[in-house]
């Protein structure tokens, strides 16, 4: 499911709120934008993966792995998960919210994908989650 950084979030019928903008749906048909997350705001990321959102039945598979498996695994404070079957949200300013698949920390981690500076930003306020 692709969708182009910070347009409005339209997935799982929940287009109706202009300040919900989608981050990080990639596929591997479109480039996207790449360099170097710091550490910390990939912990915060896979501690909002823990804190999931629009949780579904299914997974969906990473794009840029092959074969790929069902399900990233991941582990947080001795907890595990396989990522690829929700969401996170995370709060930015001026009232956006920014919407994300769960493997945007696969992304971000093993492929490189940088996100826009504003979402970066919002998650570098959030702290420690």
């Amino acid at each position: 499911m692709y969708f182009l950084d910070l347009s409005s979030y339209i997935y799982l019928g929940l287009g109706n709120d202009r300040n919900l903008l989608a981050v990080g749906w990639l596929d591997a048909e479109h480039q996207f934008v790449k360099g170097s997350v710091p550490h910390r705001l990939l912990t915060v990321v896979l501690a909002l993966c823990f804190e999931p959102v629009n949780q579904t039945r299914g997974f969906h598979q990473s794009p840029f792995l092959n074969p790929s498996p069902v399900g990233y695994p991941v582990e947080y404070k001795r907890q595990k998960m396989l990522l690829g079957s929700a969401e996170i949200r995370v709060p930015g300013k001026a009232g956006k919210t920014y919407g994300a698949p769960n493997l945007i920390y696969h992304y971000m981690k093993d492929r490189g994908y940088l996100p826009p500076q504003e979402f970066l930003d919002a998650l570098d306020s959030m702290g420690n989650v």
